[in-house]
């Protein structure tokens, strides 16, 4: 039987591509998303502005749907634990920021990278 769930959330790998002499080093974790109530959602870009704009409204989308994680450790050792803080200071940067939108892209829409 189909239970229909409005707020469901799911697990879905994220791999965050760091720039590299050589090429690229990609790390992996696992997401944890919320789905979006309509997939419309995801597209919203608002009112053309400056880059920091673009970049702040992107980071406010994902904040909306990215809602924990597993497998990010900190670099002494341990899990970093979900908050909206280090959530935050995540999305900050490019790579992650990119990673985590390519995922949800990947998951919602159905929509993978080509290589």
């Amino acid at each position: 039987m189909f239970v229909f769930e409005p707020d469901y959330t799911f697990e879905w790998p994220v791999k965050v591509k760091y720039p590299t002499a050589g090429g690229e080093d990609v790390r992996e974790f696992t997401g944890v998303f919320r789905l979006p109530e309509d997939e419309l959602e995801i597209y919203e870009r608002g009112e053309p502005g400056s880059i920091s704009d673009v970049i702040s409204a992107v980071r406010d989308r994902l904040a909306r749907y990215w809602v924990g994680w597993k497998g990010i450790e900190t670099k002494g050792g341990g899990e970093l634990v979900f908050s909206e803080e280090a959530r935050a200071q995540l999305l900050r940067q490019r790579p992650i920021r990119e990673a985590v939108d390519r995922a949800m892209s990947e998951a919602v829409l159905g929509i993978r990278e080509k290589n």
